[in-house]
């Protein structure tokens, strides 16, 4: 089953009280239009306070709360979308929720820009807060990878990690034996996800063996959410996210850090 839904699927269904939409929309001015009814989730407040790290996950405490207080309960459909499409931040939150043990989550494939092409005018996102709810958290702990696993894997070669930063930067620094696979090349310029065909491609170029288990990593575990749902839709189900990415991995001095293509 795809993890995508259309602009015309969701109007569809948008109008049922088990549908809940949020704006994940990350790097961008609050907007109080967007989808009717939508609820803002912002990845830098629903996180671990402590962290040093912006977006950390949180404990499971935590999500339950914050998930609970936009009125979500384990029964509810959750759709998510951001104002530039898939990225940046609806597929970290598509990845959040599964991680936490909620799989019926969409993204809406192309963002608000797909759901105005379609014809739906933005109106005025949800006026007040939701009635809370109950939400039940069941942690997935095979979707997150943590410094210290991915620090072993330098030896126990258990999983391939698959840069999703540009070129560029990931040639100015990366995790050893880390493969590139930028993850803009895998996006539309319309902000939609491109078809399967193409996302094969894609990562038939990233010389990954998709046979082996695959865990995504970016600049702070958001872009890398992309390229883990891309894997999902070619059937790639239980791809993990390293959290950290790199933000945590190139500030620790003691960590190798390579330079240059890996390809």
């Amino acid at each position: 089953m795809s993890a995508l839904i259309t602009a015309a699927e969701l109007k569809k269904i948008l109008s049922q009280p088990h549908v809940k939409v949020l704006d994940a929309s990350y790097n961008l001015p609050p907007s109080a239009m967007g989808i009717p009814g939508a609820q803002d989730f912002n990845i830098d407040d629903v996180a671990d306070p402590v962290s040093p790290f912006a977006h950390t996950i949180p404990t499971e405490e935590i999500f339950a709360a914050k998930a609970g207080a936009c009125g979500i309960g384990n029964d509810d459909l959750v759709v998510v979308y951001d104002r530039n499409g898939i990225a940046m931040a609806a597929a970290r939150v598509w990845w959040m929720y599964r991680l936490f043990g909620h799989e019926n989550v969409k993204i809406l494939d192309g963002g608000l820009p797909a759901w105005v092409k379609a014809g739906y005018a933005p109106a005025e996102k949800a006026a007040a807060a939701p009635a809370p709810a109950t939400f039940t958290v069941k942690f997935r702990p095979e979707l997150l990878k943590r410094l210290n696993q991915v620090t072993d894997n330098l030896i126990r070669k258990g999983f391939t990690v698959l840069d999703a930063r540009d070129t560029k930067r990931y040639e100015d620094g990366h995790i050893p034996d880390a493969l590139n696979l930028p993850f803009s090349n895998l996006v539309n310029p319309d902000g939609t996800l491109k078809p399967k065909e193409q996302l094969e491609k894609a990562f038939q170029t990233s010389s990954a063996d998709l046979k082996k288990n695959i865990a995504c990593s970016c600049g702070s575990g958001v872009t890398a959410c992309v390229v883990a749902l891309a894997l999902y839709e070619l059937g790639h189900k239980d791809v993990a996210v390293y959290d950290g990415s790199w933000t945590e991995w190139g500030a620790n001095t003691v960590l190798p850090k390579l330079k240059g293509s890996r390809q």
